[in-house]
This record gives C-alpha cells, structure tokens and sequence, in this order.
C-alpha cells in the first residue's frame, strides 16, 4: 500500500511539472543560476524594444526630448532593480555639440555588502537616429537590443543578490548617450574614469586598474546575418584575446549552446576596424583595457526604418543574455553560491 502511494505521488507531481527527488519524492529547489534565467523572457523583452521605438522616445536622437524621456525610463528601472547610482544621480550630463545635454545613465550592481576590489563594466548605447524627414526611425535593433539586453543583465544580477549569492566585484551598468555623435557618450565615461570622478555604490573612487573586463553590447538582436554555418543561433565576440577560455565556458552552460567567432566574418581588417576603430568601447581598447564587444553584426536594416522589433529573433537573443550572464558572472567571481 505504502507502494502505492509513493508512486501516486510521483505521478501527480510529475504531471504538476515539479522536479521530484526519486529519494524522498519532494519538490526539488531551483538552482539560482535557472531562477535568474527565468526571469527573462521574450515578452519582457518585446516590451522594452517596443518602449524603446516607440513614439514617445522619437528615435531617442541625442540631445532630444525622446532621449531625455529615455534615460528618465532607464533611471527608474536602474532603482526598481536596485542599481545604486553612482554619485548623486544615475543620470550623468555632458554637453554636446550645439550646446545640448548628454545623459549618461550609470548604476552599481554591489557584488556583496562589503566594498569591492575590483569591477565588471557592462555598457550599450541607447541613443538613436531620432526623427529624419519627419519619420522616427526605431532602431530596435541599434542598439534597442543591447539596452534590452543590459537591462536583462542588471535584472539578473539583482535576482541573484537577493538569493544570496555574492560576487567578488560590483558591476557597473551604463546605459550611453550619443553613440551617434562621435561617441561623446563613451568618451564622457572614460572621462570620468580618468578623472577619478566614478564613484562605487560605497562612494569610493574606481579605478581603470580595478575593472577587469569592459563589456560593450551593440547591436545583438538580429539573426539575419549569420555566420559560415548559417545557423540563427550565433554570436559574435570581439575580444582581441582577452578572456577566450571564459567565453567558452560562459558558452557551455545550460541555454546557451551559441556558434560563437572572435572576429568579424572571418575579416581581419574589419576585425580591426570593429574593435579597435568605431564602438562605445574603442576608448576604453585604446587605453588598453581588456574589452568584449558582443554584436549580432550588422545588417540590411540598419540606420532604416526597417529597423524595428519584427525584424529581430528574441528567442536567440534570451540565449544571447544567457551566454553574456555567464560569462559575466564568471568574471565577476562567485564567492557564495547562495
């Protein structure tokens, strides 16, 4: 009878979906790793590239009210997942050419309670073409996918804080101003950093030295320009040699699987050209700092009014921020499972 009633157990918890323990026929606790994995989803992911096109950001031209709807946007998901500002506001200005504002949105993700000794800076543009010829040109793909993606990885970070897992470094989530006017808003950054003028989320100076990685995310959306295989689950990812054996392992882990190049299509000039010459991170690579470019690559609706949620892939981008939470969390350092 006992029998019995342990198999009846296990059937109805199997038909439930719950992970049974064939030991003690209890529901199994999901790791912290798949927990943060299932707080992103396509859906929540659509939602952002459409608020990112819509008509009240207006393209998201630097300078423009759309940008500055924008950045106010990302300032109150920044505190809702509980980004320490870093300074006294998340928004950090600059002036632009033409005597506007740029607006930098910068918040600390805290490894643990007690002050870091080093940093992980995660960045993606969020600026666009604006409005041309009276039409708002989306771009839901550049760089509205890697705002999506940023957004992801703060979201994660903040879930896996609150289980109790701790890291070795804080991250340090920028969303940037003005990609699209000479990269004023990654030149702004790197400013501050020189300057000793970026603070942590405990008020204390960061250092160039103390970051370990940089990571740049331009444009990941797409799966329209595939690589050799052909395959729609792909990535790019510039690394100019730096942290290639974390990658793949980042690559490894569950929902990932990516074909993965550390250059672009196979170019070594355009290779050079995307890592070294143009991005949000060539500052950063000109001074030497170890840097990871991740891109889906460019395609025929870039800088159009083709550039719009349709046109992306969302279930390979999941997998995408999959890959890049691993292999930030690997750089960061686990020190606590939770």
């Amino acid at each position: 009878m006992i029998l019995f009633k342990n198999i009846g157990l296990i059937v109805t918890c199997l038909l439930l979906g719950t992970a049974v323990s064939p030991a003690e026929a209890r529901p199994m606790r999901l790791d912290i790793s798949e927990q943060a994995r299932l707080c992103i989803t396509e859906k929540k992911l659509a939602l952002a590239i459409e608020f990112l096109s819509d008509s009240l950001c207006a393209g998201r031209g630097a300078g423009t009210v759309g940008a500055a709807e924008t950045a106010s946007w990302l300032q109150r998901r920044f505190a809702k997942f509980g980004l320490v500002p870093s300074g006294p506001s998340y928004q950090h200005s600059f002036a632009l050419s033409g005597g506007s504002a740029g607006r930098n949105v910068i918040g600390i993700a805290k490894g643990c309670d007690s002050p870091a000794k080093k940093y992980i800076l995660v960045m993606a543009s969020y600026d666009g073409l604006g409005i041309r010829g009276g039409k708002i040109y989306p771009g839901a793909d550049s760089n509205g996918s890697g705002v999506a993606a940023l957004l992801s990885l703060a979201k994660m970070m903040a879930l896996s804080r609150s289980l109790g897992r701790e890291y070795e470094a804080d991250v340090i989530f920028a969303a940037l101003d003005a990609k699209y006017m000479s990269f004023a808003g990654s030149n702004a950054l790197w400013q501050e950093l020189a300057a000793g003028t970026l603070k942590d989320a405990h008020g204390r100076t960061i250092s160039r030295k103390e970051i370990v990685i940089v990571i740049n995310l331009d444009q990941v959306g797409s799966s329209l320009s595939p690589l050799k295989s052909g395959r729609k689950d792909y990535i790019i990812a510039l690394n100019g040699g730096f942290a290639t054996k974390e990658l793949a392992q980042a690559n490894k882990s569950k929902g990932t699987g990516l074909e993965m190049s550390h250059d672009y299509y196979g170019s070594p000039d355009f290779t050079n050209v995307f890592y070294h010459r143009t991005g949000d991170h060539k500052v950063f690579a000109e001074h030497g700092m170890p840097v990871v470019l991740f891109t889906s690559g460019i395609t025929d609706n870039n800088n159009k009014l083709t550039d719009t949620l349709e046109n992306l892939d969302l279930p390979v981008l999941k997998k995408r921020i999959y890959l890049i939470w691993n292999f930030t969390e690997k750089m960061a350092g686990i020190k606590k499972q939770g």
